[in-house]
């Protein structure tokens, strides 16, 4: 659906800097776009394709070519016909491009129509290198190429520098560089409209080009042509160039008044703006002499050398190298020899008088600068400048401060989407990799949303060469080495330029695998079409062009080649195998979906639905049973599906679903690492009751008006897909429409992939200097829609100005998610302590969104409406509902509101931020971080043990003597509430498993170690008992199992989390993921259990067949497993009670061998069968090498042992 922003001739309105140069380019009558999308400019052509219905009205044909250089390549026939053209790229593809554009640039632009179109190349540049795999400096190789460059400053001229570059480009004939940063690309703010001008020529109206007109020595770049058109450049139109700079007066010397002063500064580019905000935030605005050059290369002389008499030291402030720098030594020096210029001087930029100057690493921010400049000023002082030193001082000194936070907040690197068909591709090949044969395979690299395979749980990334090329690095490797090699290649890489790798290899005769992951997107930059596809950026019907022929048809019929899925793991991984072996080419081709573009339209049939009927009779969704889960995570170190999540139980951490993520595409289920993965089928009769709509949300008070002297500051911190970008998109519209000054900027390179992203909006009064950055310690507001991210982002907080809103869910980094890595758990005490922390207002956001909305979707607006409530954003309600109704999708309007509405009711009935007054049971709160009571789990167990009974009686009686043996426990030890809680489970739990007499040998062992224990110590080795011994014996085997899969607490826990309502017709069924093993007469027997059997009613069933133990454990039937228990209850128990009394800490390190909470997740003994064996056996030897000198414990018995103690 088409924007009406790119329509509007007039007024003010709030875009980012991809929406202005379309918007841009439409008010300059270009006629062409094309090119190939990379980040930071990458959206250019998610909006063309959006909007292609305003490019047809307005005669603008946008095409996306195959690779960069066909896009410059296409400037080059716009321009023989006299049509303004623009090509879009990133800065590496650049690199691509740079043969054409230097063609181009060199031929005469004058078209056969008789009219001269512009060629502006816009090249994105990211200096700090956030989502690109270098860092981008294009300056000089478009000098390089001879290119004009022109660099805006600010979202208005970011637009209206589109026709200026064009106009440009005709007055000098060359191809001129329109240079943007990723902080001007993905940033914006509100700018000044005109109307949209079409091109004179458009592809609505086609001409016929007359040919007898070719001047063939200007437009054909070969020798002897190419001698006399270079001497045109360089003596013809780069003098042209400054002739129209001059004329137009492009480049300016801002804040002259006439006086000498010891400095000046020079800035072009977002530079500019951050030295402005630097200044103004020093105090310093307007003091000193600044020559704003809009075209930097060449750079116009005449104003360098009138700059050079009204100041003593030029400060030169740019990014990366020193481009502008270096020509204003160049021009200056001329100046002196030529007599015009008395004197030089000085010129600093890269260095200071006392030391480095501006970086030439990384990128600028405006707090480098106020730290660079505010120290120069303070080491150069300026008489002509009022500079207050204190005020510099308290400038530094809160910089100085935010630097001493020391605050170690775990990275959070980006991760492949919950339903991405590569991961099924890495997870296959990474579990390979675990076998002898096959683990020394190399891996090429290549540019791709795979590019994250070099990211943990993977690691699938040995080298990384270029976009399409990890199959010709193989090359070179090839002849040298006896390694089998692959190499992974997206299908836009493919048809980009990948397909001349694979015949390279070919033709070569290389010994490697291409795996080409076939999602029918380019979805690394945003999801737009590839010649797969069947249609282009206009929406017009296109010939698909089919990956598997076009390798078919290169290998005639001597190689490999196979179509396939990657979703069906088992079928996978044998294939991968047998490739592997063979020798030659081989080409498996990964045929799945993109995830997102797939259950995004999923997502719309199912709102379809909704809108239509009000509810969906039927879903299914992946649940993980929490009580058989045994935190092992070979599900997340196997998949790294952030679809899965870390959650807090009584026995510690486990990991569950995270519903607002996952797709449920059931690929964690196929890892078959152990049986608590279930499908979860919910059927209604009528939609399901609301929750929110319990709470009245009508007539909240209306906050104090919140009124800001010069500007305003957020930063918003959060992960992608939590809805930050639509946060600032909301502030931003909003201040709009308030009429202030509006910046902001969205980092949001790697945002649809679960990596940090953040976003700035500034509001100023129309006085005050602000770029699209907020400085460091200045935010007046800091929301955190993750605790995480927002611990992160206090470089930008402070006590004295910053307030902060957060919600205090953490979304688990891949690392935390594969047990590599832990999260710190001071993370809100530190926000809470770098901001104002009278203000400060936190709270498990994301629960409560779940469990008022369904989803953690919403968190962001109602933090929105807690910041509104509390007085915090300076605009009017009336404003802010009506950015929130612009920029979310119709269908979730009313949804957003209600979440506004209920964001300002907390402020107002904070209660509701401990879930109070929300639910009668307190075990939904168990969903939500919250603990039960002793007390409630000890009547809620008694309860569910004399309902467990099929003679009643007996589970009454069953019942009280449970209520006795815990109770007299409790008593005994006297402890805390949580190791009471823990008892009480532990102890239903093992009668469960077993019977009465078998939780009784629980406890009096855990009673032994009890008063062998330290309260000095805090009774550790009691806690570490109470939970260990009941480990090993609650063993989790195919009767323990299905009772905990049917557990009444589990069921009642599900019906909560997927608001399921008995009285409202509403039914929850199971479809247990189960592989059953056996051994029968010495041989293990393993079967995935159907479908059709796989539901409660035979879980129950199984689980009241405790009596078929005593023949199975004759057989050998977790014999391991009941060895283990064995050997943890008397060999490991029994070294800590004798020796506790003389070598407590020794004593304490052996009760742990099994789960030390001080060592990694991976050292812990958890899981099922095969990943659990070598882990007990590991656990033995580490306790052998504790046991003193000389001591001799007996072998681990390996024979069946007895289910008894």
């Amino acid at each position: 659906m088409s924007d009406k922003r790119f329509v509007q001739g007039s007024g003010i309105n709030a875009f980012n800097g991809n929406e202005l140069i379309v918007k841009g380019a439409l008010e300059s009558k270009v006629g062409l776009m094309a090119g190939y999308p990379g980040s930071p400019v990458a959206e250019v052509f998610t909006i063309l394709e959006e909007n292609a219905e305003i490019l047809r009205e307005c005669g603008l044909w946008a095409e996306m070519t195959n690779d960069e250089s066909q896009g410059a390549a296409a400037l080059n026939g716009a321009l023989d016909v006299g049509v303004n053209a623009v090509a879009v790229m990133k800065s590496v593809g650049l690199n691509v491009a740079a043969d054409p554009i230097n063609i181009i640039n060199y031929a005469d632009k004058l078209g056969l129509s008789g009219k001269r179109g512009g060629a502006l190349v816009v090249c994105g540049d990211d200096p700090h290198a956030s989502s690109t795999q270098v860092a981008g400096d294009s300056r000089q190789l478009m000098e390089h190429l001879k290119m004009a460059i022109i660099e805006p400053s600010t979202p208005q001229e970011v637009k209206d520098w589109i026709g200026e570059g064009l106009r440009l480009s005709q007055y000098s004939n060359l191809v001129v560089g329109y240079l943007i940063t990723t902080y001007l690309a993905e940033g914006g703010g509100s700018v000044v409209l005109s109307e949209n001008q079409p091109s004179e020529i458009t592809f609505k109206n086609p001409i016929t080009l007359d040919i007898s007109k070719i001047d063939i020595k200007r437009r054909v770049s070969i020798p002897p042509n190419t001698w006399d058109l270079e001497k045109e450049i360089i003596r013809e139109r780069f003098p042209r160039v400054h002739e129209y700079v001059r004329d137009h007066k492009l480049d300016k010397i801002l804040y002259d008044d006439g006086r000498k002063h010891r400095i000046g500064f020079i800035a072009a580019g977002i530079s500019y703006s951050y030295l402005e905000q630097a200044l103004w935030e020093l105090g310093l605005d307007e003091q000193f002499p600044i020559l704003k050059p809009a075209v930097t290369y060449p750079l116009e002389p005449e104003i360098v050398g009138e700059l050079s008499k009204k100041v003593e030291n030029i400060i030169v402030v740019e990014e990366k190298s020193p481009a502008i720098e270096n020509q204003v030594k160049t021009i200056l020096d001329d100046l002196v020899q030529e007599g015009r210029l008395s004197s030089m001087p000085k010129v600093w930029g890269k260095f200071f008088p006392q030391g480095d100057g501006f970086p030439e690493e990384s990128g600028l921010t405006p707090s480098n600068l106020i730290e660079k400049v505010g120290n120069l000023l303070l080491e150069l002082g300026d008489p002509a400048a009022n500079i207050d030193q204190k005020k510099i001082h308290n400038e530094l000194d809160l910089l100085a401060e935010i630097k001493a936070y020391g605050l170690l907040v775990p990275p959070r690197s980006p991760g492949f989407c919950a339903g991405c068909p590569h991961r099924e591709t890495l997870s296959a090949v990474h579990s390979l990799r675990d076998t002898p044969e096959h683990k020394d395979i190399f891996a090429h690299g290549d540019i791709g949303c795979y590019s994250m395979s070099f990211l943990p749980p993977f690691g699938e990334m040995h080298n990384l060469t270029a976009m399409s090329l990890g199959g010709a690095a193989g090359s070179g490797m090839d002849p040298f080495v006896t390694n089998k090699q692959y190499a992974l290649m997206g299908d836009s890489t493919f048809f980009w330029r990948g397909m001349t790798a694979i015949s390279n290899s070919i033709k070569e005769g290389q010994d490697i695998l291409y795996l080409i992951l076939d999602n029918k997107n380019t979805a690394m930059t945003g999801h737009q079409p590839t010649p797969e596809t069947g249609h282009n950026l206009m929406g017009d019907k296109t010939t698909p062009q089919d990956i598997e022929s076009i390798v078919r048809a290169m290998g005639q019929g001597q190689i490999y080649v196979k179509k396939m899925p990657p979703s069906n793991r088992e079928k996978y991984m044998k294939e991968l195998d047998k490739v592997f072996e063979k020798p030659g080419v081989k080409v498996i081709i990964a045929d799945k979906e993109c995830g997102i573009t797939f259950h995004k339209r999923k997502r719309s049939e199912r709102n379809r639905i909704i809108e239509r009927q009000g509810f969906v009779k039927k879903e299914t969704f992946v649940n993980i049973s929490q009580e058989v889960c045994e935190n092992c995570r070979e599900c997340t170190k196997n998949t790294g599906c952030p679809g899965l999540t870390i959650i807090d139980t009584d026995y510690g951490e486990k990991i569950g679903i995270d519903q607002s993520i996952c797709v449920s595409d059931t690929y964690c289920t196929k890892v078959m690492a152990c049986p608590s993965f279930e499908k979860v089928i919910i059927t209604r009769n009528k939609p399901p009751k609301s929750r929110v709509k319990n709470i009245p949300l009508d007539n909240i008070p209306q906050p104090a008006p919140h009124r800001f002297k010069d500007t305003w500051k957020v930063f918003i911190s959060g992960v992608g897909g939590m809805g930050v970008g639509v946060m600032s998109s909301v502030l931003a519209r909003a201040g709009t429409k308030e009429g202030y000054h509006v910046r902001f900027n969205d980092k949001k390179g790697l945002a649809i992939r679960n990596g940090a992203v953040s976003a700035h909006v500034l509001y100023s009064n129309g006085m005050a200097k602000i770029s699209t950055i907020v400085p460091n310690g200045k935010a007046d507001l800091l929301m955190g829609v993750d605790l995480l991210e927002a611990e992160r982002s206090l470089v930008y907080a402070s006590q004295v100005h910053t307030t902060a809103v957060v919600n205090t869910t953490v979304v688990p980094t891949i690392p935390m998610l594969a047990g590599m890595m832990t999260y710190p758990p001071d993370a809100e005490e530190n926000i809470r302590r770098h901001t104002n922390s009278d203000e400060y207002f936190g709270g498990r956001i994301s629960e409560i969104s779940e469990l008022y909305f369904g989803s953690k979707l919403f968190t962001n607006i109602i933090l929105l409406g807690a910041a509104f409530q509390k007085g915090l954003v300076p605009v009017s309600e009336q404003n802010l509902v009506d950015a929130i109704m612009e920029t979310v999708p119709a269908s979730q309007r009313a949804r957003n509101m209600e979440a506004f509405r209920l964001g300002r009711k907390m402020v107002v009935s904070p209660e509701l931020l401990d879930f109070k007054n929300i639910v009668a049971d307190e075990r939904i709160l168990t969903l939500f971080g919250a603990k039960e009571s002793y007390q409630s789990i000890l009547d809620m167990k008694a309860k569910q043990i004399s309902h467990s009974y099929w003679m009643f009686w007996k589970g009454k009686k069953t019942a009280d003597e449970y209520r006795r043996l815990v109770m007299s426990t409790v008593a005994t030890m006297g402890l805390d509430e949580d190791t009471n809680r823990g008892i009480a489970r532990r102890v239903y739990d093992l009668i469960m498993w077993g019977d009465l007499s078998y939780a009784e040998k629980y406890v009096d062992r855990v009673l032994e170690v009890f008063r062998n224990d330290r309260a000095d110590k805090g009774f550790a080795a009691t806690n570490i008992a109470m939970l260990d011994l009941h480990k090993v014996m609650a063993i989790k085997d195919e009767i323990y199992t299905p009772h905990l899969l049917t557990d009444d607490e589990k069921l009642d826990r599900d019906k909560i989390r997927y608001n399921v309502d008995d009285k409202n017709g509403d039914r929850i069924t199971y479809e247990h993921i189960n592989r059953p093993e056996f051994e029968v007469f010495g041989k293990q027997v393993r079967f995935d259990l159907p479908q059709w059997l796989a539901h409660n009613w035979l879980m129950r069933i199984f689980k009241h067949m405790k009596w078929t133990r005593t023949i199975l454990d004759s057989w050998g039937w977790h014999k391991k497993e009941r060895a283990f228990r064995d050997w943890y209850k008397d060999d490991v128990v029994g070294f800590y009670l004798k020796t506790a009394s003389t070598d407590y800490d020794l004593a304490l390190r052996a009760l742990r061998v099994i789960n030390d909470p001080y060592r990694p997740n991976e050292f812990a003994v958890t899981g099922f069968r095969e990943v659990i064996y070598p882990k007990m056996d590991k656990a033995r030897r580490e306790f052998e090498q504790l046991v003193e000198p000389g001591q001799e414990l007996p072998v681990m018995p390996m024979i069946s042992a007895s289910s008894e103690l």
